[in-house]
């Protein structure tokens, strides 16, 4: 038998172990995880009663691979849709509706974008240039904002593309690159001409079920897949084991915290803690300039008299500038309504929310005191949706570093230091979240790809 191992228990490395244990019949695998549990950014625990996500709470349905696994780990049973599918824009101290018809931020009906009110008359009429512009194809990579901001204006960007891309990925879309964070747009770009037109052709060629789910969930939360895949894997997880040393022994590899040596080793941990790992100057080079943002998210249950909103949606983004009424900026990045959004958190008498709060270039949210920033999350919250009184119960969970920031050029970086392990590190292979996403769907897929390759 090889042995295979995995360093990293979040959901990456798991997924990786999970596909050594299931396809590879010749290999054992074992899993180093260096704290207490496995899961990583996904955990849920309970709130007024229920299970409820301190991180992600649902995968895309349309990116296969979470779909997948939760069918091999007997689950599908127990996947749920969200009830409430649309999420507002607090724009000028107003929930707006978005405008249904758009490519991720990029509106395609500008007549219901008039209706929806998020833009200024100035605006609307910079957006509709658009439509007779002749802009050349994109060539290579940008940032999202290189090629929206010239394209459909300031206001587009601000308001719909940069608080939908920024907040996924809780950075600023004028620096993130839009092959690695935006390729929907960044293929419609790629057609020249009007933005709008061939938005409005992909989303037509792409021939999506309005009514079908775009996300699904466990109902017991995302920390279902976590104890699912722990269950399964067993003996093969071992949680409290750090690996502080890599080293090659012939053709196999030597971990720090095993006596074994091991034939192929996939590393499934944070950019840094990779990069400290791999004794190749390149690829540390290149994962150690790769910067992070640190976010928080306080959880809210309180009467649901207490909001006076009718929470008749999924949540809100806040563009950066729109967050308290005077349009200086408040912490708050988005407000998930979960008790609307998930019919099985529904009570007629509790209101849970989950508040986001940190992005990149704005750390006030990661320094404050547990206090000071359910304080300041609750003020906000006053403004946006009528919250009043103080919750009865809240709970704060705080993720440093826990989003990469995809500059331009993100993805030759990743081919470059794929290279140079193929050539130089036989046995290693690299998945963490740094290089090739951050939703669940792509950390799964990235880590069985991983084991796939370090076993075949």
């Amino acid at each position: 038998m090889r042995r295979i191992a995995v360093v990293g228990g979040g959901i990456t490395g798991l997924a990786a172990a999970f596909e050594v244990t299931r396809n590879a019949r010749d290999a054992h695998v074992v899993l180093f995880e260096s704290g207490d549990r496995v899961g990583g950014k996904i955990r849920t625990s309970r709130v007024a009663g229920h299970p409820v996500d301190e991180g992600a709470d649902a995968f895309l349905v349309r990116v296969p691979d979470a779909v997948e696994l939760c069918n091999e780990l007997e689950l599908t049973d127990t996947l749920v849709a969200p009830a409430a599918r649309e999420a507002f824009i607090y724009v000028d101290g107003v929930l707006r509706r978005p405008p249904g018809a758009q490519l991720t931020g990029v509106p395609t009906d500008l007549e219901a974008l008039a209706t929806s009110g998020i833009l200024s008359p100035a605006g609307l009429d910079r957006a509709r240039d658009d439509l007779t512009s002749t802009a050349p194809p994109l060539r290579g990579d940008a940032s999202i904002g290189a090629v929206i901001r010239p394209r459909l204006g300031d206001e587009v960007y601000e308001r719909l593309v940069g608080p939908l891309v920024g907040g996924i990925n809780a950075g600023d879309a004028d620096a993130l690159s839009i092959r690695a964070c935006a390729p929907q747009i960044a293929a419609a770009a790629e057609r020249g001409g009007s933005l709008i037109a061939a938005a409005r052709a992909l989303r037509s060629e792409a021939s999506v079920d309005p009514t079908a789910a775009i996300f699904n969930a466990p109902r017991d939360g995302m920390g279902a897949i976590v104890d699912r895949l722990a269950k399964v894997l067993g003996a093969s997880v071992r949680t409290s084991s750090p690996v502080r040393r890599l080293q090659p022994e012939g053709t196999r590899w030597r971990l720090d915290a095993d006596p074994e040596p091991f034939d192929g080793v996939v590393l499934a941990t944070p950019a840094a803690t990779t990069a400290r790992l791999v004794d190749h100057a390149a690829i540390a080079a290149s994962l150690g300039a790769i910067e992070t943002v640190s976010v928080v998210m306080v959880t809210l249950a309180l009467r649901r008299d207490r909001v006076a909103h009718p929470l008749d949606g999924s949540g809100f983004l806040v563009p950066e500038r729109s967050g308290v009424p005077d349009g200086s900026g408040g912490i708050v990045t988005a407000c998930s309504f979960a008790s609307t959004k998930w019919a099985h958190l529904g009570d007629d008498d509790v209101a849970i929310l989950r508040v986001s709060a940190g992005r990149e270039r704005d750390t006030r949210a990661v320094e404050m005191s547990d206090q000071v920033l359910v304080e300041t999350v609750t003020g906000e919250l006053r403004s946006a949706i009528g919250l009043s009184g103080e919750p009865d119960e809240v709970r704060v969970t705080r993720w440093h570093d826990a989003f990469p920031q995809y500059r331009p050029g993100h993805l030759e970086r990743v081919a470059e230091i794929d290279a140079h392990l193929t050539t130089e590190l036989p046995g290693i292979e690299v998945a963490c979240a740094a290089l090739r996403g951050v939703g669940v769907p792509a950390r799964i897929r990235e880590g069985r790809e991983a084991a796939r390759r370090v076993t075949a």
